[in-house]
């Protein structure tokens, strides 16, 4: 089971991430802070490699473990850096095979491994190591994470022209952006893509390389369609093996289109973590 213990502001959270759905409706900011640091987090921990090549010392098990909390807190730091973001907090999460807790400072990061399972009889030299890393990354829970936040529609206006995936040179925009540079990266349509939401079609123009909605370029669309369009495209295309994080699924949108976007809510495949205002909705 995968839980996750967040603090923002003394206010803690304990979200079930084997949960098909999570809803944080509390008022207050603090919402956004935890569920933004949950998908840093998430994403750290899912892009931590196989460690078997980077283990030092004689003990196999001590290394990893010092390995590990190096590699979460030198990826979370860059992602963090990069993009200016600051957060101050306290997490705790439950991976299975290991407990991970560690406090946000701005820039000031900690880390902690805790194992709640041990190889036994680990061999010396190169093969213990990878014994001890192939034990935690087969019993260590993984999670892709998305976010899509609620100003989406105003994102897409401004970076529609990055939003076609690009066979030469880098897609997307630059991590400096944030959580913008998350979102936009994370929703990049592949050529020829084609879709309809609420009577109109989206299309990729290959004369342009531009997204059209109908006969014009995105960013002439609508706000409730550039919002039906972002989240269309991440929760029916998710998977079993990834968490979507939506704040504020209602904006911009009328009661019907909520009731679209609860039907993709129900039906996608991916976890999800709803941020709300609208208490009770989702």
């Amino acid at each position: 089971m995968m839980i996750a213990k967040i603090t923002v502001n003394d206010k803690e959270k304990i979200l079930n991430l084997t949960e098909k759905k999570i809803v944080l409706d509390d008022q207050g900011e603090e919402k956004y802070y935890i569920a933004r640091m949950l998908y840093y987090l998430l994403k750290s921990s899912y892009n931590i490699p196989r460690l078997y090549g980077y283990i030092k010392g004689e003990d196999p098990l001590e290394s990893w473990r010092q390995t590990y909390e190096r590699t979460f807190l030198q990826l979370l730091k860059s992602d963090l850096e990069i993009s200016s973001t600051y957060f101050k907090g306290k997490f705790e999460i439950d991976f299975g095979a290991i407990q991970l807790s560690g406090t946000l400072n701005n820039m000031q990061l900690s880390a902690n491994v805790i194992f709640k399972e041990k190889p036994t009889q680990i061999p010396p030299g190169i093969q213990g190591n990878f014994q001890v890393d192939s034990f935690y990354y087969s019993r260590t829970e993984r999670i892709k994470p998305y976010i899509i936040p609620s100003s989406r529609s105003g994102l897409l206006y401004a970076f529609s022209k990055f939003l076609v995936y690009q066979y030469e040179g880098a897609p997307g925009i630059p991590k400096a952006f944030g959580i913008a540079a998350e979102f936009i990266n994370s929703m990049l349509l592949p050529q020829g893509f084609s879709d309809e939401i609420e009577g109109h079609k989206i299309w990729i123009n290959s004369e342009s390389n531009s997204v059209y909605v109908d006969d014009s370029i995105l960013y002439n669309a609508t706000s409730n369609i550039l919002s039906l369009l972002a989240l269309k495209t991440f929760l029916t295309r998710g998977t079993e093996k990834e968490l979507i994080i939506i704040e504020e699924p209602e904006v911009h949108l009328n009661e019907e289109e909520k009731n679209l976007v609860k039907k993709w809510i129900y039906e996608t495949k991916s976890k999800t973590v709803i941020i709300t205002n609208e208490k009770d909705q989702w």
